[in-house]
């Protein structure tokens, strides 16, 4: 309930993952972030595609559950606000993602070619205004020691959708950074 961007977010991307994973997936190389080809060849139209539609079911799952749990940003600050947040978010983890590959490559001498794809960067960022902004109930305790509260279960979606992917951890710090 009034948090339209974030249901959008919610069905739109996903449900154009499904469809390209299911049935058309021989148009799934025009939704890749090949970083190689929007460096060389300039088709800056991959950095759109590449970066809001998920080609991975299990990331499209875990994105969507925290944007889900993250609707209750756009109806604290509006869907304007949350809107201009997350396409800053978007533009600056996309500058970071090039860079970040930059780096890797002159310090590690790791050459990447392609990141996983989706809307990845700016569901990152907005762990830092949950972490931030959201205060911590504890639910239970597990084994005494453990407390549950009512964010362990974005913080362990979100620990998941980092271990999804061998270079998904660039486009996580991108997010976090921007």
């Amino acid at each position: 309930d009034k948090a339209p961007l974030s249901k959008s977010l919610l069905l739109v991307p996903s449900a154009i993952s499904i469809l390209l994973t299911l049935l058309f997936q021989h148009y799934q190389k025009f939704f890749a972030y090949n970083l190689q080809a929007i460096k060389e060849d300039f088709q800056i139209w991959r950095l759109v595609c590449g970066r809001t539609i998920c080609l991975d079911l299990k990331d499209t799952f875990c994105s969507s559950l925290l944007i889900y749990n993250f609707r209750i940003f756009e109806r604290r600050y509006g869907s304007r606000k949350f809107s201009s947040f997350l396409l800053g978010a978007w533009m600056l983890s996309a500058l970071f993602d090039l860079l970040l590959v930059e780096i890797a490559e002159y310090v590690f001498g790791i050459t990447i070619n392609s990141l996983p794809s989706g809307f990845l960067g700016p569901v990152f960022a907005l762990f830092v205004p949950f972490y931030s902004s959201i205060p911590r109930v504890q639910v239970t305790q597990v084994l005494g020691h453990f407390s549950i509260t009512n964010k362990t279960l974005v913080y362990i979606l979100g620990l998941q959708l980092l271990t999804s992917g061998s270079y998904i951890w660039i486009l996580a710090l991108s997010g976090l950074v921007s």
